[in-house]
This record gives C-alpha cells, structure tokens and sequence, in this order.
C-alpha cells in the first residue's frame, strides 16, 4: 500500500477543536492531537497570554499550514520540514504555497521515534518491510518524514503498510500488537513514550550513520540528534536519530503589534514552558537560527529590540 496523505479540508475542520481557554480568544493557534506536545505547548502559550489565543486541537503540521493558508488559523505550530515546503510550494505543497506564512520563533527540537515491541526482531528500517506501522493521524506530517526516512535507508515506501491513529491509539495498539511499529517525532522525553515504556517491553530502533547523512543531505529542515540513554525507562543505550524543529508561525497579516506581545510573552515568560513542559524554554539564538521562511513583521520588531536582526523579507 502506498503512503499518501489525505488533505481534504473538510476532514481536517471536522476535527477542531477548543482547548479549555476563552472561547473568544482573539487568535487562533493550530496545534496537533492532546496526546503531543504541540497542543500542550499552545495550552501554556494560552496561559501566558491571558487566554488571548484560542488552541485548536487540528491533525499536525501539514494540516495547520492548510488551515492557515485558508484562514481558519491565525497562528501554527509546525514542523520544520513541513514549514520549508510550505513556504516553498514545494513537496505537499507543489503548486500550492501557504505565501502568507511568516515565523515567529524556532521552539525547540523535535526527535525521531520509531517504537518497536521488544519482542518483534524487528532492528532496522529495512525490517519494516511488509509491517504495519503508525504514522499519526491524517495531515500530521509524519507520513511524508517516513516516507522521506525509508528512502534515505534505501527502503521503497511502499512496502510499508501506513495505520493513521492517534498517539494514544497508536500505544494501545502496539501493546497489544494490532501493529508493529509506531513512528512519531517529538520533543524527548515524551508523555506518551514514557507512559509506553512503563507500561509495555519496547524499545526505539536507532538510525545508522549513513541514513541520517542521506537524509540530512536529501532533504531540507532534517538535521541528526541522539536521544541520550536513559531518557526512557529501561532505555540503556544512546539512539541515533533524525530531528526537526517545531516553529510557531503567523500569518503575515496579524497585527505586528499583537505578534510582538506573542514573541516577547515566549522569552520573558519562558520558565512556564520549562517547568510545564519536557522540553526547553525559548532561547533567542536557536529561535532564529534555520527557519525555512521569513518572520513577521512583529517577531521582528521583538529580536531587534534584544539586539537581533532576522529576514522579514518572502524569498
């Protein structure tokens, strides 16, 4: 079966949804599924706003850069990659480039994860081959990272047999072997993971060199991490991997004003992420650094007050 990826609208609206802040929140922030860090991540941004943002609850990354480019969203939280060939037309987006997308700041990194059952002998990408493996819900993006990923291994796509499911029901089914693997990408450590590890014997197959250095070269927005030993109960070896980072976007015709107070909110109250969240408050250097597009005006205005200067100018 051929990975491909739904990109209906109408199912992607079908699964919106408020988080628990005002519900006439003057912005809407596209997120993914509760079960990851996005939604949680936009729930904190709500926080430190006053409930000025409305989180939606969407499909991921390449859901959110459609949602905005037909102004359902006013601001997203995306991956890397999904953000390059968004702003490019690129890819998913051939022909189809969200033109109004502008970034606001790099987050923080997100890993790789590819959960196995301990038992499955199941130890490279090319034993994937003819196995059932989750790839998120539909518009998440993820399908188009392993699809990218099995290439840069060597390994046709279509020999994998794609199950689109919820991070919840992607652990569930793996425990109880309904699939054979499940890919995601993450901030690690992750909740889900972590809950996976305590209550099932898995364990995450670790790239080799030559994989991550094909994909890092083939394809934009990708770079190699590790996920330290440890970072996981009963995880006791390093993982090689490949990362993103996710970035927070706007749409380039928000208020600048009203972006402003979202960038400055981000850093001068950054601790509510680190203490909320497994993942790093917003650093000022990485928030800046290989963003595939240019920055709203607002996030602008931001940095040159701390002393940095982006691009606000669209390639």
């Amino acid at each position: 079966m051929k990975l491909k990826i739904l990109t209906a609208s109408a199912a992607v609206l079908a699964m919106l949804a408020l988080c628990s802040c005002n519900e006439s929140s003057e912005l809407r922030l596209g997120t993914g599924n509760p079960g990851g860090i996005y939604y949680a991540y936009g729930s904190t941004l709500c926080s430190m706003e006053n409930n000025t943002i409305s989180v939606k609850k969407t499909e991921g990354s390449q859901a959110n850069m459609r949602l905005l480019r037909e102004d359902f969203l006013d601001l997203a939280i995306v991956q890397s990659d999904v953000l390059a060939e968004a702003a490019a037309g690129s890819g998913s987006f051939d022909g189809q480039p969200v033109d109004r997308v502008r970034a606001i700041a790099g987050l923080y990194s997100e890993a790789f994860h590819i959960l196995v059952r301990a038992d499955s002998g199941i130890v490279s990408l090319s034993d994937l081959k003819g196995r059932k493996v989750s790839v998120g819900e539909d518009g998440s993006g993820a399908v188009n990272n392993l699809t990218h990923l099995l290439t840069s291994a060597g390994v046709s796509a279509s020999t994998v047999e794609p199950v689109n499911m919820s991070y919840a029901e992607s652990a569930e089914a793996l425990e109880n072997g309904s699939i054979d693997a499940f890919f995601c990408i993450l901030g690690a450590p992750s909740a889900v993971v972590s809950e996976l590890f305590s209550s099932a014997d898995v364990r995450l197959l670790s790239l080799d060199k030559r994989t991550v250095s094909a994909m890092t070269e083939l394809y934009t927005g990708y770079f190699g991490m590790v996920i330290p030993a440890e970072t996981y109960n009963g995880q006791d070896k390093d993982i090689s991997t490949v990362g993103v980072k996710a970035v927070l976007t706007a749409d380039s015709r928000i208020d600048s004003g009203r972006i402003r107070e979202v960038t400055a909110a981000l850093f001068e109250q950054g601790g509510s992420i680190r203490f909320s969240l497994s993942v790093p408050e917003p650093e000022v250097d990485f928030a800046v650094s290989d963003i595939p597009c240019a920055f709203h005006d607002g996030a602008a205005e931001y940095y040159e007050s701390v002393g940095v200067t982006v691009s606000t100018a669209k390639n």
